[in-house]
């Protein structure tokens, strides 16, 4: 039997994918190496976003699977003493009953889950990946291929050189992180990030408390420990722990080739404010899904056909996501103490907080200008960044606005891409 579609990896990413084309009538193989009732299976929670429950068709989460709304966003400095807030609408839910959950509505819908299963090889005829290999020696074919193994880099590894998607992510886009989960949800409703803070954040939600740095001199876990003795007075117990890495750079330059796609965390689908991948990886997984649908029904799954999961992938939620990527590097660019002066003066306003998280064009008029010019006028040069900033982050997202309707393109979109983020440090 020939797949229409197979998908490594039952994650958030590779279940929307499964979902979505099974609901178009595809007949999907969503493979995973751990036993069926142990995917997705982890101590900790997810922050998933409300949007995304209409944008799937999928229910949202109730009962124990709730773990606790989220309406509040809080940014503070480094040290704490400054912070803004902005109105955020999200959920935080129990990761594994939400991956059961998706994986029970997959197999209503046809999908042919294949648990215990681990792939050691894809197969590749002709510059076309035309399926997979197990460790036992079965071949299961598929008219094309999802990576959606998480932020793993071992089948990416195996394609052709000619499909142009990278191979490698530099050790400074890839973040180490340290997260201990309550034992019981605290009664509170927002969450809170800590930027800056030895090249990383500290991000605290209703159920777990978290540091992730690129800083790989530093010792992740007894810095978080540090801070949490610092600035928090937690009284519930936090038995439980884990850590894992993810990158944290702009979305892969290419995500298809010949019979092949990468998603979610592998393809760098993630949320470089809020250090998150769940809600950007399913709805990346959602924009793949509608165009690999498209070419399935033509029957033509070549790297040109599939090319437009790359563009309308890039001109929405990778414009919004490199937007959001360089406000962050101006904001955490500034010291402890010029952080908390943009906060204080409100150099750096609830406003521009929100436009971060939500990757929407900040529009500062030329009164605005005038205010912030009075009000930092004690340190020109922070404003100076900041405005810098917002005219590099608008420059970033038109330039992924702008990306290349064919392979023949990419070459110097990525020359000028990276000329961009050169130019702002």
């Amino acid at each position: 039997m020939i797949f229409d579609a197979v998908i490594i990896g039952a994650g958030p990413s590779g279940l929307t994918l499964a979902i979505q084309l099974s609901k178009f009538g595809k007949k999907v193989a969503l493979i995973d190496k751990e036993e069926k009732d142990k995917i997705g299976f982890m101590i900790g929670a997810g922050v998933i976003k409300l949007d995304i429950f209409n944008s799937l068709g999928i229910k949202r989460s109730t009962g124990e699977e709730l773990l606790a709304f989220i309406d509040t966003f809080n940014v503070y400095s480094c040290t704490g003493k400054t912070h803004k807030t902005t109105s955020y609408s999200g959920i935080s839910v129990n990761r594994s009953l939400f991956t059961q959950r998706l994986i029970n509505i997959a197999e209503e819908q046809g999908v042919v889950i294949r648990h215990s299963t681990t792939i050691s090889s894809l197969n590749i005829e002709n510059e076309y990946v035309t399926g997979v290999t197990s460790s036992t020696g079965e071949v299961i074919s598929g008219k094309i291929v999802i990576d959606a193994s998480g932020f793993n880099r071992k089948f990416v590894s195996q394609i052709p050189d000619s499909f142009k998607i990278e191979k490698d992510i530099k050790p400074k886009d890839i973040a180490t992180g340290y997260v201990y989960v309550f034992d019981k949800p605290e009664k509170t409703t927002y969450l809170t990030s800590y930027l800056a803070v030895n090249e990383g954040y500290i991000w605290k939600t209703p159920t777990e408390i978290g540091y992730g740095s690129i800083n790989k001199e530093i010792n992740i876990k007894k810095t978080l420990d540090d801070f949490i003795a610092e600035h928090f007075k937690i009284d519930d117990p936090m038995s439980k722990h884990y850590e894992g890495s993810l990158p944290v750079r702009q979305n892969l330059y290419n995500m298809v080739g010949n019979g092949f796609t990468v998603c979610g965390d592998n393809a760098c689908m993630t949320n470089p404010i809020e250090g998150t991948g769940i809600f950007t990886g399913m709805l990346g997984a959602k924009i793949s899904a509608d165009v690999i649908n498209k070419c399935l029904d033509k029957n033509d799954l070549s790297q040109k056909a599939l090319w437009e999961v790359n563009v309308n992938y890039n001109k929405t939620q990778g414009a919004n996501l490199a937007y959001m990527d360089m406000l962050r590097r101006g904001i955490i660019g500034l010291s402890p103490d010029d952080m908390d002066f943009a906060f204080e003066k409100d150099i750096m306003t609830s406003k521009d907080v929100h436009d971060s998280i939500t990757g929407a064009i900040a529009n500062v008029g030329s009164f605005d200008k005038v205010q912030r010019a009075f009000r930092g006028i004690r340190r020109p040069g922070i404003l100076f960044r900041m405005e810098n900033c917002m005219n590099k982050s608008k420059e970033l997202k038109q330039h992924y606005i702008d990306y290349p309707n064919d392979i023949s393109g990419l070459d110097s979109w990525v020359s000028k891409l990276n000329d961009i983020n050169n130019s702002f440090i």
